[in-house]
């Protein structure tokens, strides 16, 4: 009976030790967690007496870049042992090992208790994921400013929205191209881009985004106030080219019919990102 209860006791610690293991290397469990469970004992792990403000101290950490802030840390792609800091253009601008990082998160976490048993650890600074947090002490860890950090967050945005604007242009382009060319290997005549129609097409593909749906988000219905004219309509989502989203949508009866029907004259086509997700209309006029 006593080894019996040796034993229990022993399997039960190795039980906890490994559950705080696992949660610890959760990095999904961030501050948010830490606010839903507002009401359990949260304490902040101390050097000294006082909540560790050096984070990278006794560690070895990588500078590969100087001056470029960071916005977050991942897994180097091919090499688990490695976790990176990476700017707002995605560049690698430093390193650290693997073991290093972990141990960081130990050293440095608020251990949130729940209530029954149990634990997990968040960051120390209120509001920010470890990815957030990381990123913000290489940068200190450099001399480089939280303000930094914000304007190249910006201007990647920016950039960003730029060439989405006009790559969606050239995609808007490409598809009116390879409507006519399917049209042609039937024999149906060709369509022309009608001005208005390109217009209304690409707010239809931006209020895809919103809700992705035949019906508008106003809950209104087609046309477009200054479209005199009859409009089928063909959505897709998802789509990575011009190429894919035809082939898609020749691939569905009833968007292959609004392709090449003989009675359509006149076409809109519109493209819209958001994020890492296409949004793609086509407006046919009859």
């Amino acid at each position: 009976m006593l080894t019996g209860g040796i034993v229990m006791k022993i399997s039960k610690t190795l039980a906890v030790l490994l559950a705080v293991a696992v949660l610890i290397c959760m990095t999904g469990f961030t501050a948010n967690a830490a606010t839903n469970a507002a009401s359990y004992n949260v304490s902040a792990i101390t050097v000294d007496g006082a909540v560790n403000t050096k984070a990278f101290d006794g560690y070895n950490v990588t500078v590969l870049d100087k001056t470029t802030p960071a916005v977050s840390v991942r897994g180097r792609t091919n090499d688990r042992n490695v976790m990176c800091f990476v700017s707002a253009a995605d560049q690698e601008v430093g390193a650290i090992s693997h073991s290093d990082y972990n141990a960081i998160i130990q050293k440095n976490r608020k251990v949130v208790n729940l209530p029954g048993g149990g634990s997990y650890g968040v960051p120390p600074v209120d509001g920010k994921s470890w990815e957030d947090w990381f990123a913000d002490e290489y940068n200190k860890y450099r001399g480089i400013s939280a303000e930094s950090k914000e304007a190249s967050i910006d201007e990647a945005n920016k950039t960003k929205a730029a060439t989405n604007a006009e790559l969606a242009e050239k995609y808007r382009q490409e598809v009116v191209r390879l409507v006519n060319k399917e049209r042609e290997n039937v024999g149906a005549p060709s369509l022309y881009a009608d001005d208005k129609a390109m217009e209304y097409a690409q707010i239809r593909a931006q209020e895809l985004a919103t809700s992705y749906s035949h019906t508008r988000p106003n809950g209104l219905e087609k046309p477009y106030n200054d479209l005199d004219a009859a409009i089928n309509e063909n959505i897709a989502m998802g789509q990575s080219t011009p190429e894919s989203v035809i082939a898609s949508w020749m691939s569905s009866p009833g968007h292959r019919g609004n392709i090449l029907a003989e009675d359509m004259y006149a076409i809109g086509v519109g493209c819209y990102f958001d994020g890492n997700t296409i949004y793609w209309s086509q407006e046919f006029l009859w």
